[in-house]
């Protein structure tokens, strides 16, 4: 048993930021909370009022909810993971206690898309995307309400298209420093999502396969005890 315990805990510590599409709308799941985020670019260009009024039965989004401020902390913290990451720039809590502020730069070439966060930006969507001769960059900022009022989080993701002079970085930040009056939050805007989250159902990749052979693994070193001692009587 112990050794089934020290592969689920391995397991957990890998968690990651991953795609889902389990629901109408496109999601990604962080896997260490078993929480969908739907992607940023769905609800952009909808007030916050909005949103919220769309979720009771019969509404846009039924079935998604408004997050808690400890939840977008841990999944925004998850996301960043800052603890693991090397970015170039950190600053942990610019904005006051666990409001963080990052950079991260992507490699001076041609098609540089480099940065640590990629992988993790590349499943969760964008509410804007802009081009000019040096560099394409896809932006993200999303709402919740926060304990100082309506708050944010936000990402950049810059992909070079030339490999010379310019170095373009990739950012992240979360906000909750009472930065938005009570203005925006009847603004409709390409610029801002509003944060939902549901349960994912779903479970993280590759534990039903990891968890099942160890089962039988465990199972089989039993019934292989259990003959040995039959044989020995």
């Amino acid at each position: 048993m112990f050794g089934l315990f020290s592969v689920l805990v391995n397991l957990s510590a890998n968690s990651a930021i991953i795609d889902s599409q389990s629901f109408t709308q496109d999601s990604f799941v962080d896997t260490s909370t078993g929480l969908a985020w739907m992607d940023f670019g769905i609800n952009n260009g909808q007030s916050y009022n909005y949103v919220a009024n769309q979720l009771s039965d019969g509404g846009d989004y039924f079935g998604w909810r408004l997050p808690t401020t400890e939840e977008i902390f841990t999944l925004w913290s998850n996301v960043a993971d800052l603890d693991n990451v090397e970015a170039d720039y950190e600053d942990l809590n610019k904005y006051g206690t666990g409001q963080f502020y990052a950079w991260d730069n992507n490699s001076r070439t041609v098609d540089g898309d480099d940065s640590v966060w990629d992988d993790a930006f590349s499943v969760m969507g964008y509410n804007t995307f802009n081009s000019t001769d040096f560099v394409e960059r896809t932006n993200a900022i999303g709402f919740f309400m926060g304990e100082n009022g309506l708050a944010s989080v936000s990402l950049s993701d810059a992909k070079s298209k030339t490999s010379y002079y310019f170095t373009f970085k990739d950012e992240i930040k979360l906000r909750d420093d009472a930065a938005y009056s009570g203005f925006f939050l009847n603004l409709a805007h390409e610029n801002y999502s509003t944060m939902l989250v549901r349960e994912a159902n779903v479970p993280e990749p590759g534990t039903v396969g990891i968890f099942a052979s160890a089962l039988t693994l465990l199972v089989m070193r039993r019934t292989r005890r259990h003959r040995s001692s039959l044989k020995n009587r």
